[in-house]
């Protein structure tokens, strides 16, 4: 029988955890109490795969945020197959941890958590996605220092839909970036430094226009990191794996690309305060 190396409380937390994840996630290539690969150094209580590029893994403890995760988490992060992991607790362990600290690590770190209760109804606490794919809260914020308040809200509004699905998240990023390049390039044209008619030229081109121009020519660094991250993830967006490996390779360049797209806007928006130009954009 499975998990009768656990006390009885615990059982009967992996049995209602495993009901739970088949009747959300159903039960393809469900493995109980064995290792995912010999590449990871940790054997989750179960894991299975809702996707098909994806593993779900579930770590069983009555110890919020047990060393094995903490483990595994780097082995994780660099296997060739997206992973994401909840931990699943009694729920009284869950309430019993001092300021939620030891849960708003796990949060912060990218696992989910799921809690069983005295009458084993499990309940999903906090949903994961792939460990790889995470950006925490806390990270975004430090990312989004020195922004106003304008491109902030957007940003995190990328960021919501990034969490769901990572390449939307990216694609909605880079509309930011354009919607900075396009607004600073309209302004231009009203100023005359920009022919009013390249202003539908294709935007690496428009991108070009303002780095010959005089006004801009101490900015160029900015404008050639909008122009690389425009080449570099346009289509990345868009692109869809075709093996678990390239699921892995678009999620990493995903995040990049996201964390790249706010650096890029940042670089922007200084442009467009050294240069007098309001901050105006619209991505709809």
């Amino acid at each position: 029988m499975p998990f009768d190396t656990f006390t009885s409380r615990l059982k009967e937390v992996a049995l209602s955890t495993l009901a739970l994840c088949r009747n959300r996630y159903g039960g393809n290539g469900l493995k109980v109490e064995q290792s995912i690969d010999k590449d990871i150094g940790w054997q989750p209580t179960f894991f299975l795969r809702p996707a098909r590029f994806l593993i779900l893994a579930v770590e069983v403890n009555d110890l919020i945020y047990p060393e094995a995760l903490k483990v595994a988490a780097h082995d994780i992060v660099h296997f060739e197959t997206p992973i994401a992991v909840y931990q699943a607790c009694p729920l009284e362990a869950y309430q019993n941890d001092p300021k939620h600290g030891k849960i708003n690590l796990l949060r912060r770190h990218g696992f989910g958590i799921i809690t069983v209760d005295d009458d084993d109804v499990a309940t999903i606490q906090h949903p994961c996605i792939p460990l790889a794919q995470h950006i925490s809260l806390e990270e975004l914020e430090r990312e989004l220092a020195g922004l106003n308040r304008v491109l902030k809200v957007q940003l995190k509004t990328a960021h919501q839909t990034y969490l769901a699905n990572e390449g939307q998240g990216l694609q909605q990023a880079g509309q930011i970036v354009e919607a900075l390049i396009l607004s600073m390039a309209k302004q231009a044209a009203r100023r005359g430094i920009l022919p009013a008619g390249r202003l539908t030229d294709p935007l690496a081109d428009i991108i070009d226009e303002l780095y010959q121009a005089r006004q801009f020519r101490s900015h160029r660094a900015a404008l050639g990191s909008a122009r690389d991250f425009i080449k570099e993830f346009r289509n990345t967006a868009s692109h869809a794996p075709r093996s678990a490996r390239q699921a892995m390779e678009k999620i990493k360049k995903c995040k990049k690309g996201f964390l790249d797209a706010i650096d890029v806007a940042r670089k922007l928006r200084c442009v467009m305060q050294a240069l007098g130009f309001p901050i105006r954009i619209c991505t709809s």
